[in-house]
């Protein structure tokens, strides 16, 4: 089985409680547990693309910037100057 990579806040009831769209298997588990920096500092495999896809998704929704209300409609005149029609 290929390694899942989710980041979790434990608290103080101390349980881990994967984010939604991670399904682990049942049955028993190895956990290793780093802190952020020690991820940032590891060797080990990125995350998986899916993960790191969904994690920029994430970010560039909650960053979003405002877009005009008309934007599909008058795409051409946004993104190429074409006039309004």
């Amino acid at each position: 089985m290929l390694p899942i990579h989710f980041q979790a806040v434990i608290g103080p009831e101390q349980v881990i409680r994967p984010p939604n769209g991670i399904n682990l298997p049942e049955g028993p588990i190895e956990v290793i547990v780093t802190t952020p920096d020690e991820m940032r500092q590891s060797n080990d495999r990125p995350p998986a693309v899916r993960e790191w896809l969904l994690g920029l998704a994430t970010e560039s929704e909650r960053v979003a910037p405002q877009l005009p209300a008309d934007l599909a409609e008058l795409h051409d005149h946004y993104a190429h100057g074409k006039p309004r029609s």
